[in-house]
């Protein structure tokens, strides 16, 4: 529960420090007297967005602080410890119940920060906690209660079925991201066959010429060969002429002489017989270098078309190099590369044939998880309907009905497969139509009344605030919403902001708001009321400005309910 709260430069408040008591606490005052700022400042330290605007004029930063009680078995406790935002007393002692300070700095000329037991935390940590101290329903509830998108969200949070939403959403999710990519690939479609068409034949070419390096490198050498055939025949016949036969008789001729001379010399010197054999050796060598050159001038001769062919095939692969804007070296490159494009296009059809089967299953998937949250919503808008008919008859509204209507969608969301409608009638015998075409501003307000009550009772939460919600009723009907109230707060914490003296009659601690002004400055202030002064507000209440004996004496009435 609230225990206090502590404002300072916020809105019109200078300086406020106020202790919270069980039970139900009503807030009242004169209008304009700033009633439901404290409960502004209250919505901001549990994580409502701030602007600068609220910070006092004159000052630079506005500062909220808060002070709850937290059962240590609550969900609060063990949001606060998976945080790691307890004191280390309560780490110590996790069995008793703690205290928890939420605290809220808004600057002027800067950022907000926000603070849990004086450690740094985001808005949205404070947003987080908040949903298991505070309920809150403030005055514009009933305005939202038409829109469909909240009635929805009422049903959702009176179910309480998250995990149902939570998978919803996530194959939603799931299924939108493969919707994305099965229509990113069918637009690719048309142009990735365009495409194809071209690689395949620019692929098809290349894989015809084989324009691989070694390829390339072996043609080029025997290009090079080819073109120095004319030159190598020439140096071959003059060494071979040089060899055998020219004008000076050639080598072999002039060796086989020497020989002779050198043999007859050695039959006369046996010291020389080294030499003819050195010599055979030699004429040997020069023979077998003869042949070899024989052979080459031959086989150079053997194909005069060669330089032509070679010409022709090299031709084709300078030809695919400048069509592919590439040299000829970067031409086994660009192949492989066409190659890596057209397998890529080929991937691409299969994984168009792969995500068409993920998003059939993926629709199967949402269905599956969209019907289970559709029957969960089925059963729960039969019994919300049901609840509210029951508590909106007592509050002059005898004979009325109230049903949840679910409506299916034309298409998937995120949110599950069908919309919720609330039907009202007001009055016996009259049917069932939607709740913003007929219901008044009082059937609305004791309409949305009916409904935060019902969903508190069921959420558990320890502190309830009720924002000026009891707007367009009176007489005996505040009567029974100030019964209503009471009734509620046997079991938690009730906070109502009221003009209405019957409510405020029920409730067991009263508050009045006032407003006091200087030359320069506006200051509202909270004051809790003892017996005399309650019954004075409650006469102020009912009679307005000028006390009676009979406001009064109404006054102490409506005080004694019990």
């Amino acid at each position: 529960m609230l225990l206090s709260i502590e404002v300072r430069n916020f809105a019109i408040i200078d300086s406020l420090q106020l202790d919270w008591r069980d039970g139900m606490s009503v807030i009242t005052g004169e209008t304009g007297a700033g009633k439901s700022i404290v409960i502004d400042a209250l919505g901001l330290v549990l994580g409502e967005r701030a602007e600068q605007s609220v910070v006092r004029a004159g000052t630079a930063q506005a500062e909220i602080a808060a002070v709850f009680s937290v059962a240590a078995n609550s969900a609060a406790f063990s949001w606060l410890e998976e945080n790691d935002l307890l004191d280390e007393q309560d780490i110590e002692n996790p069995q008793d119940d703690c205290e928890c300070i939420l605290r809220r700095v808004i600057v002027a000329q800067g950022r907000t920060r926000g603070y849990i037991n004086g450690r740094s935390v985001t808005q949205s940590q404070l947003k987080a906690l908040a949903r298991f101290l505070v309920d809150i329903h403030g005055q514009h509830a009933q305005q939202s209660l038409l829109r469909p998108k909240e009635q929805l969200s009422l049903l959702d949070r009176f179910a309480n079925h998250d995990d149902l939403i939570n998978n919803v959403r996530l194959s939603h999710q799931q299924l939108s991201e493969i919707k994305a990519n099965k229509t990113r690939l069918e637009q690719q479609q048309q142009q990735r066959d365009s495409q194809r068409e071209l690689l395949t034949y620019q692929v098809e070419e290349l894989r015809v010429a084989n324009p691989q390096l070694s390829v390339l490198e072996t043609l080029e050498q025997e290009h090079k060969q080819a073109a120095s055939t004319q030159d190598r025949l020439q140096l071959t016949s003059q060494a071979l002429e040089s060899l055998s036969v020219n004008e000076s008789g050639g080598c072999l001729p002039q060796l086989s002489q020497v020989i002779a001379q050198v043999n007859q010399l050695s039959a006369i010197d046996p010291s020389l017989s080294h030499l003819v054999e050195t010599l055979a050796d030699a004429e040997s060598l020069l023979q077998e270098a003869n042949t070899d050159l024989n052979n080459y001038q031959q086989k150079a001769d053997s194909d005069p078309d060669a330089l032509s062919r070679l010409d022709q095939q090299l031709s084709v692969f300078h030809d695919l190099a400048r069509k592919h804007h590439v040299n000829l070296a970067e031409l086994p490159a660009k192949y492989a590369q066409l190659e890596s494009e057209l397998e890529q296009l080929q991937s691409d059809d299969e994984a168009l044939l792969a995500v068409n089967s993920q998003y059939l299953e993926a629709i199967e998937i949402y269905n599956k998880q969209a019907k289970l949250l559709s029957a969960s919503r089925v059963k729960t808008a039969k019994l919300l309907g049901q609840l509210i008919t029951e508590k909106i008859q007592p509050l002059a509204m005898d004979g009325g009905q109230f049903e949840i209507h679910l409506h299916q969608r034309e298409s998937m969301a995120a949110v599950g497969m069908e919309d919720a409608e609330f039907m009202v009638s007001a009055n016996p015998g009259q049917p069932l139509q939607p709740l913003n075409k007929v219901a008044s501003g009082g059937e609305l307000s004791r309409i949305s009344l009916a409904i935060s009550t019902i969903t508190s009772e069921q959420q558990l939460v320890p502190c309830i605030i009720f924002d000026e919600v009891d707007v367009g009723i009176g007489g005996a009907t505040a009567e029974m919403v100030g019964d209503l109230l009471r009734k509620l707060a046997s079991g938690r914490q009730v906070i109502c902001v009221t003009h209405q003296p019957q409510v405020a009659s029920r409730g067991h601690n009263h508050l009045v708001a006032s407003k006091s002004k200087s030359t320069d400055s506006t200051t509202t202030q909270l004051s809790l009321l003892d017996d005399t002064q309650r019954v004075n507000e409650l006469a102020r209440m009912l009679g307005g400005k000028v006390i009676s004996d009979k406001t009064i004496s109404h006054a102490k009435e409506l005080l004694k309910f019990d």
